[in-house]
């Protein structure tokens, strides 16, 4: 396959010429998917490396690539809520000889569609050998599901990471086909779909002997100077600190949208509270693992505000960014909601605020011709055909390899849900195959086409 790149070579800037410039044709790509007509160091381990004016990931042999990648790819598939049938997994034992023949022949479909990473939730102890993975960790501890927050103030949940760490990452540590660790997917920061309250309400909500609630108590009580002037700015009347530390109440004075210093101290508590889980889940993973890329959370684009991102920064490698388009209307008042960056306006903006290389780390989109009822969640729109839908993906996919700060964008999911949904309600045709395990042949062709026309694009336009 010959591919013309657009990641550029650097040249000598002599003022005549531009600092880069097409290297032209090459034949194929490295054992990761990278392009082998630019040489970069070769350090055995995925990277990021800045040149030409974007971004890059680079291979473990040192050549620049981008991250195509498809989420939830097992052999298995989803099962049905109603039934407890596993079509997907049923049609798999029929099919194939083993799972590892399954994983080799996915493999081969995903190359062929330029597709070389599997992204969270897929089965990488059966395609890592075949494809890049980036494996998710979960070490929040809350509930992604109900949004429960977990005490991270807590030494017991600080044990629980490392933990996690030592059953997943130190096995894992020294292979080269690990692209990098997520830590978690759309944790809970403040008001979303799940809840009202803010960050800070959750923490002061639970058991008065709870070392997070105990933590922010003290942060309170420091930020404004003791129980009379907490009483005096937030209207509260508690007799003293005992009273105050005891309280598990719902805090209404620190709403989300109450006036006066609410809004300061619910940002502070924020700030804070995002720079103790990173600090904490990266200090173990590093500790483990030198080598590997930190991926960062699995934010919600529509829900997640500039201060996780900044928490974020000194402690990951690349933010990672679901980031779907909504129907109308849903992602202005998420964003009401929450505080949260307006991907539409201010991704370029926020990456002037925070200069990391982002991935799209979940995206699809869904059509009605697939016979699924596409009905949860709602908040999507639903394409007619399947060639609306391959004309979606391509139309996403050249946008965000058009952006230099975007270093890949993966694709939810590799196969359909169930028609009568899986465990949360979804219902829908996000798969790249059909629970027959026949793909969708016009989006995986317009897939492949847009993967390759990564190695002709220099221009990086704003993303929304």
């Amino acid at each position: 396959m010959v591919l013309l790149l657009a990641a550029c070579a650097p040249v000598p800037d002599t003022g005549d010429v531009p600092a880069c410039q097409p290297v032209g044709a090459a034949e194929g790509l490295d054992a990761h998917g990278g392009h082998p007509g630019v040489e970069r160091e070769a350090t055995g381990w995925w990277r990021t490396e800045r040149f030409c004016e974007r971004w890059w990931l680079i291979t473990p042999e040192g050549h620049p690539a981008w991250s195509n990648g498809v989420n939830h790819a097992t052999p298995t598939g989803d099962v049905n809520a109603i039934t407890g049938e596993q079509a997907y997994a049923d049609t798999t034992a029929a099919a194939y000889a083993s799972p590892e023949a399954w994983a080799e022949a996915t493999a081969s479909r995903l190359n062929g569609w330029g597709i070389n990473t599997v992204g969270a939730w897929s089965d990488d102890d059966l395609l890592r050998p075949w494809s890049s993975a980036t494996p998710i960790l979960n070490l929040s501890g809350g509930d992604w599901q109900t949004g429960s927050v977990a005490d991270w103030y807590d030494p017991a949940w600080e044990a629980g990471v490392e933990a996690t760490v030592a059953a997943v990452v130190v096995p894992r540590a020294e292979d080269p086909n690990v692209l990098g660790w997520f830590l978690d997917n759309e944790d809970r920061w403040g008001p979303d779909w799940r809840g009202q309250a803010t960050l800070l309400q959750l923490y002061l909500q639970t058991d008065a002997a709870a070392p997070g609630k105990q933590a922010a108590v003290t942060f309170l009580l420091d930020r404004l100077g003791g129980v009379e002037a907490v009483n005096g700015a937030l209207g509260t009347a508690y007799a003293d600190e005992a009273a105050m530390r005891a309280d598990a109440g719902a805090w209404d004075a620190l709403d989300a949208d109450a006036p006066g210093p609410a809004a300061d101290l619910t940002t502070a508590w924020l700030q804070a509270t995002a720079d103790r889980y990173f600090s904490v889940t990266t200090a173990a993973i590093r500790a483990a693992d030198p080598h590997h890329l930190l991926l960062g959370n699995r934010e919600v684009s529509v829900l997640t505000r500039l201060e996780v991102y900044e928490a974020a920064a000194p402690y990951v490698d690349v933010l990672s960014i679901n980031n779907y388009t909504f129907q109308p209307g849903v992602d202005v008042a998420a964003i009401a909601l929450s505080g949260a960056i307006d991907p539409a306006d201010d991704f370029a903006a926020l990456h002037a605020e925070v200069d990391l290389p982002v991935l799209i780390s979940e995206f699809g989109f869904r059509a009605a011709d697939s016979g699924l009822p596409n009905t949860w969640p709602p908040i999507y729109p639903t394409l007619d055909t399947q060639s609306e839908r391959a004309a979606a993906a391509a139309a996403y996919i050249e946008q965000a390899q058009q952006t230099s700060w975007i270093v890949g964008q993966h694709w939810f999911e590799w196969v359909d849900e169930p028609v009568e949904g899986r465990f949360d309600g979804e219902d829908n045709n996000w798969g790249l195959v059909n629970e027959q395990d026949v793909p969708y042949a016009e989006l995986t062709e317009a897939m492949r086409a847009a993967n390759l026309k990564l190695w002709e694009r220099l221009e990086a336009p704003a993303f929304p």
